[in-house]
């Protein structure tokens, strides 16, 4: 018996027909802009569709999440960016285990949750989760609703690779034991080939295509870079949610210098750099030094600010999806979500360089919300290095984006790498690290080592 039955459903530049079919799972690739979020909103209903598509179930049977907020009880948009290292300044947050609702859930239901959930998360507020902690709470969130078919768009997005693994292996456990049509959409192919499995890829929508292969752009020598050490920490212990993520921590990252950060997600990464970039008013509490100069000597946020392009996994999900593309890199000149100044020729003509380079000069008039996921970062990336900054903080930049989007990402980033500029960068694939990292640092078990 078929579930849900496409019929010719234009999707990119491609149709696509098949009949969805009970425990049966469906691994729906493609590159960024494909159509692969669509087709998912498609399937459940978000998108209106009465000429293409039958379902042989209510609505109320599927269960999806595309990881961007859960809107009846979190949003990214009601919240800012550094609100979760400002525990007095919350107004409100929910713990996960009331965001899940355990207590009124199917013990068996519960038992899967807690496969990927560990129970150290149970306790912790939504909004101070790493991305990828962020990411198995929404998956734990999709499965616990009791549903004919479970829709996941991107789940594997800013997995570290054993964390990945294990999805991979509990979804194929879940899918079996609760006999379910399982849905997975996603850049590359996660699970292997099995009668079970149905493996569909969509092809590349072409109009959507076509960033410059080669890349020149105007005012990109690196700026004046008037100190010697970028970020010096002495000693710290850094905490977040009342739990101690790191001790000891020693780290100078002087100009120049590319380094790597890894570790698992959960384990601290994004909180110690929050305090490089002053989101994090901890920082005061160290023995840390910025731009040379000692947190709380004087300095404001935004001159550090303005000296650090920053790319986060999750950050676009803080703008307005009804923000336009142009005014949204263009915020990056100011460093807050809106400029309120007007846009100088130079600036104007080393955005236009950087759209153009990313492929995104077709989308400026666009609303951020008409974007595929990939699509959002490449403008994220894109307002990081609005204001050419002399240091570059990158987390997980790739993450989300095809293969030819994180070449071509490399290739820029590469290209600005010069000897004066200072960059970090966050990555879990090895086949992500930048041909110019020259050294590492690494988080094992709760300490910094350096390599």
């Amino acid at each position: 018996m078929s579930l849900i039955n496409l019929n010719s459903l234009p999707v990119g530049d491609s149709t696509l027909t098949i009949d969805l079919q009970p425990r049966h799972l469906y691994e729906i690739t493609g590159p960024n802009g494909s159509g692969k979020s669509y087709l998912a909103r498609v399937l459940c209903g978000k998108v209106f569709n009465k000429n293409n598509i039958t379902r042989s179930l209510s609505l109320t049977e599927i269960s999806y999440t595309d990881f961007t907020a859960d809107g009846s009880v979190f949003q990214y948009s009601s919240s800012y960016y550094q609100e979760r290292y400002q525990s007095g300044a919350r107004v409100e947050s929910i713990k996960v285990i009331d965001f899940l609702k355990l207590q009124q859930a199917d013990p068996d239901r519960v038992d899967f949750a807690q496969l990927i959930l560990p129970p150290r998360l149970l306790e912790r507020e939504l909004i101070e989760l790493s991305s990828g902690e962020t990411r198995k709470v929404l998956i734990a969130k999709t499965l616990l609703k009791p549903a004919q078919v479970y829709i996941l768009d991107n789940p594997f997005t800013g997995l570290d690779a054993q964390s990945a693994r294990e999805l991979s292996d509990f979804l194929r456990h879940f899918h079996a034991r609760s006999g379910c049509c399982l849905v997975v959409l996603t850049v590359k192919p996660h699970f292997d080939v099995a009668d079970d499995v149905t493996n569909i890829a969509l092809k590349p929508y072409l109009s959507r295509s076509g960033a410059a292969t080669g890349i020149s752009m105007p005012g990109f020598a690196t700026p004046a870079a008037p100190f010697e050490r970028v970020f010096d920490i002495r000693d710290a212990q850094i905490q977040a949610g009342g739990k101690i993520l790191l001790s000891n921590v020693n780290w100078c990252i002087r100009k120049g210098e590319k380094w790597l950060l890894q570790g698992p997600n959960g384990s601290g990464k994004t909180t110690l750099t929050s305090l490089m970039y002053a989101d994090n008013p901890n920082a005061y509490a160290q023995d840390l030094a910025v731009f040379d100069k000692k947190r709380g000597s004087g300095e404001s946020i935004w001159q550090i600010k303005a000296r650090i392009g920053f790319v986060s996994p999750e950050i676009q999900n803080y703008w307005p999806q009804s923000a336009k593309v142009i005014d949204v890199v263009r915020s990056g000149l100011s460093g807050t979500q809106v400029l309120v100044r007007p846009v100088k020729a130079a600036e104007h003509e080393h955005i236009e360089a950087l759209l153009s380079a990313l492929g995104l000069a077709p989308f400026a008039q666009l609303n951020l919300g008409q974007l595929s996921a990939g699509e959002k970062k490449l403008v994220m990336i894109a307002r990081a290095l609005a204001l050419n900054p002399p240091v570059l903080i990158l987390d997980e930049p790739f993450q989300g984006l095809d293969e030819e989007k994180t070449a071509l990402v490399q290739r820029l980033f590469t290209h600005l790498a010069g000897p004066e500029r200072t960059l970090l960068q966050i990555a879990h694939e090895a086949s992500e690290i930048l041909d110019c990292i020259e050294k590492r640092a690494e988080i094992i078990q709760g300490h910094l080592s350096i390599h």
